[in-house]
């Protein structure tokens, strides 16, 4: 479909974003942390988006603890097409530095076309025994197109994940979902990743990646892509360093999509990372990705590139 993958918390993306904070030191408590977020895309048909949003820590412990709240203005552009969509959204996260189990909750809600949609993500991870961790996930926005916006159609999604550890080199995930939107339209979700690590004393890991959903309406009256059955196979190269307080990660991927037009196409990836300090307890976090996939909007020229950033200073 349409955008859906901008921002919708693609559910493994939300597992693999574990390390997010692994570096940094714990701290005490402390109030009134400010932070500042945005994040920018665009893609082949012309369509822009630009999310910023600010907030504020009260308390702050570390980046595994804290509870906070936000405002976020996105604007949508394409053309002589304008749209400027705001919101909030109340962040918190209690979890294990180790494990990351507990809870990861952003929730809130935005305005647009004359609707209240909710908006955000909840992950709750529990460790039921050792080298295995369940995760069960919520997670809500907009669907991101143009047609999409104008009719005000948002989606909720539900799943769940289990990740498996075999030795210390390969781990397993499966994930199923199912995804509503306020059109009335649902589908059900299927994902799968093998991830073997060969090299760890330098992070490379080669991954297989899976993924697919079926559609219960067909007709959308074109406000985003919806194949009736979408699958996609993805062979990954990861790598993740340490240098100097900073977690540097980056992946490169290619494989086959099936959105049932006939035939397959090539589906690629790249995404980078990094985080780390910036000047006494700040933390910095920029990321960027190029995605070059057909189950966007159903074209096999189709690509979408974001970049974004996230900063967080705790007052002292």
């Amino acid at each position: 479909m349409g955008h859906e993958v901008r921002r919708g918390k693609a559910c493994l993306a939300v597992l693999a974003a574990g390390c997010a904070w692994s570096c940094a030191a714990a701290q005490e408590p402390t109030s009134q942390t400010p932070f500042a977020d945005f994040v920018a895309s665009s893609d082949t048909e012309g369509f822009h988006a630009l999310r910023k949003r600010a907030g504020l820590f009260d308390p702050y412990s570390n980046p595994w603890s804290y509870t906070g709240v936000a405002v976020q203005s996105t604007r949508y552009s394409q053309g002589a097409f304008h749209r400027e969509v705001s919101g909030a959204v109340l962040q918190y996260r209690d979890q294990r530095r180790d494990t990351l189990a507990g809870l990861d909750l952003e929730a809130g809600a935005v305005s647009v076309s004359g609707h209240l949609r909710p908006v955000g993500d909840v992950t709750l991870r529990m460790t039921p025994t050792l080298g295995t961790s369940v995760d069960l996930i919520a997670a809500a926005d907009l669907v991101e197109t143009r047609k999409a916006l104008d009719r005000g159609i948002g989606y909720t999604f539900v799943a769940a994940a289990v990740e498996r550890q075999f030795g210390e080199r390969f781990t397993t995930i499966g994930l199923a979902g199912w995804q509503s939107f306020s059109d009335g339209n649902s589908r059900v979700h299927l994902r799968a990743r093998a991830i073997w690590l060969v090299v760890p004393e330098h992070g490379v890991s080669l991954q297989g990646r899976y993924r697919q959903y079926s559609s219960r309406d067909s007709d959308v009256g074109g406000a985003y892509f919806n194949p009736d059955t979408y699958r996609q196979w993805l062979a990954v190269a990861a790598i993740r360093k340490r240098h100097a307080g900073w977690v540097f990660s980056a992946a490169v991927g290619a494989g086959q999509e099936d959105t049932g037009d006939g035939g397959p196409h090539a589906s690629y990836l790249a995404e980078a990372r990094g985080e780390g300090p910036i000047g006494g307890e700040a933390r910095l976090v920029l990321r960027a990705g190029y995605y070059r996939s057909a189950g966007f909007v159903g074209d096999p020229d189709y690509g979408y590139r974001m970049v974004g950033a996230n900063v967080v200073v705790p007052l002292r």
